[in-house]
């Protein structure tokens, strides 16, 4: 088992939905997987738009379904917490599981990563 990272760095189905496809498959392959999304990608975090990136993205697989699949196999979603005063989002708008942290926290806990990727 390895360690996967993953950074967000936008909010629209082509940066949502490559980044949790490869995390689902890392996390189901017994992998450890640690998101940071980064300021611009902070939308996609807010509560209600993973079900509007779900609508948008036709015939590609259930985003929610693949949500509930990181949740279940612990994967972590780290909020930059720059994002908030850029966006105008407040930290309780976002979905259940997020971790608002700095960028040192990720780099700390992203070290020694086996694979990292960027959408």
């Amino acid at each position: 088992m390895g360690k996967v990272s993953i950074t967000i760095n936008g909010a629209d189905v082509k940066n949502i939905y490559p980044a949790v496809t490869i995390g689902v498959s890392a996390a189901a392959s017994g992998d450890e997987v640690i998101y940071f999304v980064l300021p611009s990608g902070l939308p996609a975090f807010v509560k209600g738009r993973m079900e509007e990136l779900n609508e948008e993205a036709k015939n590609l697989p259930d985003l929610m379904e693949m949500m509930e699949g990181l949740n279940m196999l612990e994967a972590r979603f780290l909020i930059c917490e720059l994002g908030f005063a850029v966006n105008g989002i407040k930290e309780e708008d976002l979905i259940e599981g997020c971790e608002v942290v700095g960028a040192t926290t990720f780099i700390a806990v992203a070290q020694g990563s086996n694979l990292t990727f960027s959408f």
